[in-house]
């Protein structure tokens, strides 16, 4: 998978997920399992268990990978691993080994560097080669004002007919997008956990969020909510985060007992990139999953590659046959089989 010019740029600069708001509102959060070690720009945790993890092994039917605890180098949510760093490999050196010294102090199941991009993961590897790479998720994009069409951009023909079609219907039944910040968006909190754990679960994924954790991003200074609503009812709703000229849809949730009347993903999706050009963003980060409607319907894709370091010589006989196991499981389940083992 190639990616496109202007998001490698972008990725070898911080993202949301490292800006210290973020990362403080990260130690507050509850849904993950974990000790806060680090909450610095390359943050650490000792990662217990996680719902989101979980439903990664779920999904790849590959068996738990860790019978202990892991450090991790960044959270599993965070889109986005610390690939500012990859540039500065004295820093990555430093944080590696003394990641891998905690790791040991610790009993932990080695080093885990979650969510870099292709061309920082490599950068990365050049300091510290890792002695395994996962891709676990691919994050998908688009880039507004781009493409033949105007709102859509490059869609296939069939696709971008269906995709309108789809906007229209809804459009015509009175539905709308409504979007909230501050104490506007806290009180929906509820319905959302309603719909984004009825999505998770629907899938076959544990509930992936949880009210605390929803209350801390909801009050990053850059985070909100947007709502479908249709009737006086909330069928679909996401979080987001407006940062850097980058709108991240960073959860979601559906209901999918309107889908007979219309669908509320593909008319939220439409409705937020026609609102692309005149709100100043260069880029719609549309999360990770739904590998196959997003590539069908022309959105760019980005891997992200995690890696990981063994801490004991004995993990590696143990941990990396379940990693890659995990990797292979993961690229059938994305429809990328036969993906490589590495970025």
């Amino acid at each position: 998978m190639t990616v496109a010019p202007d998001l490698e740029a972008l990725a070898a600069r911080p993202t949301v997920f490292d800006t210290g708001e973020w990362l403080d509102a990260w130690t507050r959060t509850t849904i993950d399992r974990q000790r806060v070690l680090d909450a610095g720009t390359a943050p650490r945790y000792l990662l217990e268990y996680s719902p989101f993890w979980q439903g990664y092994e779920d999904d790849a039917q590959s068996g738990p990978v860790w019978d202990k605890p892991v450090l991790t180098i960044g959270s599993v949510y965070s889109v986005y691993g610390p690939a500012h760093l990859a540039g500065n490999p004295a820093a990555v050196g430093a944080l590696v080994d003394e990641a891998r010294e905690q790791a040991r102090d610790l009993g932990a199941a080695g080093v885990m560097v979650f969510n870099l991009p292709p061309g920082p993961a490599r950068q990365w590897a050049l300091s510290r080669p890792p002695d395994a790479f996962a891709r676990l998720d691919t994050a998908y994009y688009k880039l507004p004002g781009t493409g033949p069409d105007p709102v859509m951009g490059v869609v296939p023909r069939n696709k971008r007919t269906d995709w309108r079609r789809r906007w229209r219907r809804a459009t015509e039944k009175g539905v709308e997008l409504v979007e909230e910040t501050g104490p506007a968006a806290l009180a929906q909190i509820d319905r959302f956990l309603e719909l984004a754990n009825g999505s998770a679960v629907k899938h076959g994924w544990p509930a992936l969020y949880d009210r605390p954790t929803l209350e801390a991003v909801l009050a990053l200074p850059f985070a909100g909510m947007i709502r479908t609503v249709w009737n006086g009812r909330t069928v679909g709703a996401m979080v987001t985060l407006e940062h850097d000229r980058r709108l991240y849809l960073w959860a979601a949730g559906n209901d999918p007992e309107v889908y007979s009347e219309f669908s509320p993903y593909p008319f939220a999706l439409y409705e937020i990139l026609m609102q692309g050009v005149d709100r100043g963003w260069d880029v719609i980060e549309f999360g990770r999953g739904n590998d196959r409607f997003k590539r069908q319907h022309g959105f760019g894709g980005v891997h992200l590659w995690s890696l990981w370091y063994s801490a004991e010589p004995g993990d590696l006989e143990v941990y990396r046959p379940r990693l890659t196991a995990l990797h292979d499981g993961m690229a059938e389940v994305a429809g990328y089989p036969g993906l490589a083992q590495q970025p």
